[in-house]
């Protein structure tokens, strides 16, 4: 007798059309990841090999494209920067970088050490960290804002013109910058910051200091169409606060006005406030005991300012690159 067959069941049915469905939809999905990271992965190495307005070249060694299925991710074994408009090279560690599927204008990313900078302007810089993690946003125009946060960060700058080196050790430090219509918003933080010269400690304890300033009309350094137009010559801006903290009540605070010459000069008018005079008094001649003089006198009439009292504030004015408080001469500082 000939066996039947049972109909299948309209559920039955249901279940293997959505089993189908979702295999299809993840085969769609996952052809338009590949080819999508493809794409970026070429449009990256592009930009590196020169194809951006600013004409920066770079290498991406070993590159390679992961983070399926939720994120595109870069990975370089080594990268190279060469920036021919402004004279600056550099060669950093591995670099990791990632942005999800659906926000990818957001990336984050991380990098190892070492580093090593050389400018044409007669400097090289050594760097080395712990720890390096970053993010920024960009977008048509650009970046619109980036952040930058390192650990156990050790830099020297060495002068190829002459033999002065400067070393400098930061166990935590941030920066962050943001274009705001049209300017440059440019915040950074370092704690317990050691400065060395040619080897020799500067005898001041660890320096902790902020700023927080503006560049008008310079947020196109974040665009690279137009990035290579800008000039530091003729540069004005404000110094929101700057504070320099050496511990024990030390604290210096900056603000105010300033913009560079097309001679490259500094002018401004900047008014500072001193907390504890004569331990920066101390402290400052220790360091710089040929300095004995004027730091004295600096002194003397940042206490007469405040009527004897070991809080102070004063305008520090700048012309031309001539800086003086009140009739007191400070000095003459170099163009930029």
């Amino acid at each position: 007798m000939a066996m039947s067959t049972a109909p299948e069941s309209p559920i039955s049915r249901k279940v293997v059309r959505l089993g189908v469905l979702i295999v299809l939809v993840i085969a769609v999905y996952s052809t338009g990841w590949y080819f999508a990271a493809e794409y970026l992965k070429n449009r990256i190495l592009t930009f590196f090999a020169g194809g951006n307005p600013a004409g920066v070249t770079a290498s991406c060694e070993d590159a390679t494209m992961g983070g399926y299925p939720f994120r595109f991710r870069l990975n370089c074994s080594r990268l190279a920067v060469d920036d021919h408009f402004q004279g600056v090279a550099a060669s950093f560690g591995p670099v990791r970088a990632a942005a999800q599927i659906y926000n990818p204008g957001q990336i984050v990313w991380e990098m190892d050490a070492p580093a090593e900078i050389r400018s044409a302007l007669g400097y090289n810089t050594a760097l080395d960290w712990t720890n390096m993690q970053s993010s920024f946003r960009i977008g048509l125009s650009g970046l619109s804002r980036s952040s930058l946060v390192l650990e156990g960060l050790s830099a020297t700058l060495t002068s190829t013109v002459s033999s002065l080196q400067v070393q400098m050790a930061v166990p935590s430090a941030q920066s962050h910058v943001r274009q705001n219509e049209g300017n440059l918003d440019y915040a950074t933080l370092v704690r317990d910051m050691v400065v060395s010269i040619g080897g020799e400690k500067i005898a001041l304890p660890p320096i902790s200091a902020s700023l927080d300033a503006t560049l008008a009309d310079k947020g196109g350094l974040l665009d690279p169409r137009v990035a290579q137009d800008q000039r530091l010559y003729g540069t004005k801006g404000e110094i929101r606060r700057m504070v320099v903290d050496i511990g024990e009540g030390r604290v210096l605070t900056l603000s105010g006005p300033f913009e560079v010459g097309e001679d490259g000069l500094l002018s401004g008018r900047i008014k500072v406030e001193v907390e504890q005079i004569r331990a920066w008094r101390d402290a400052v001649k220790t360091a710089y005991p040929e300095q004995a003089d004027m730091v004295d006198n600096v002194a003397n009439v940042l206490r007469a300012l405040a009527f004897g009292r070991d809080n102070s504030e004063a305008e520090i004015t700048i012309q031309n690159g001539v800086a003086a408080l009140g009739f007191i001469p400070l000095g003459q500082i170099p163009p930029l």
